[in-house]
């Protein structure tokens, strides 16, 4: 098994079923990896680095990340509960999600544009001045997740449920929607929509 602490770089490694939560792993970088059924909970990844890497089935819940890197990350089938993403470093930032928990999450002042949310569940997440220009909500659940001041445009929320957004305080010239969910986008002025 690696020693996941004892090097500051590790490279085209696979991690399986480490237990790290609670624990340090700061400013470590990590290019080209995958992590697989590793726990990571409550840990502090300040200061780390993520480039090329993928998560699958692993959890994140109330992890540190500030100033950590996310670039080029696919997290898959992994639990992401109250993570403060608007911490992490802005530079390169990119990632993706499929079949994720990303409940109580914030991206605030993030610019994410073109990221990917598949099936996940992303209860009382929050967009505040968020830039999300063309991203995708493939059937999300978005209960109670909240946008402010977001930048919505070309976003596609097609398949995505629950989710209330006010178009006057949130930007989204070209985004799509389907006729199911206009109910969410009117649901501020009290309409009896049939």
């Amino acid at each position: 098994m690696v020693n996941i602490v004892g090097t500051n770089y590790h490279e085209e490694v696979e991690f399986k079923n480490l237990d790290h939560s609670n624990q340090k792993l700061v400013g470590i970088k990590f290019e080209l990896c995958t992590f697989i059924n590793c726990d990571f909970s409550n840990c502090d990844m300040a200061d780390s680095t993520f480039v090329e890497c993928k998560f699958m089935n692993c959890n994140l819940s109330l992890a540190n990340v500030t100033k950590t890197a996310f670039n080029e990350i696919h997290f898959s089938k992994c639990k992401l509960l109250g993570i403060d993403f608007s911490k992490s470093r802005e530079f390169l930032l990119s990632f993706n999600f499929d079949e994720c928990i990303l409940s109580s999450c914030s991206f605030a002042n993030l610019k994410i544009g073109s990221t990917q949310f598949k099936k996940c569940i992303m209860h009382d997440t929050q967009f505040v001045n968020t830039e999300l220009i063309g991203c995708i909500f493939d059937e999300c659940d978005l209960k109670d997740a909240y946008f402010d001041h977001s930048n919505l445009n070309k976003a596609d929320f097609r398949n995505a449920i629950n989710f209330t957004i006010d178009p006057e305080i949130n930007k989204m010239k070209g985004a799509i929607f389907s006729r199911i969910g206009l109910e969410g986008l009117l649901l501020k002025y009290g309409l009896d929509i049939k």
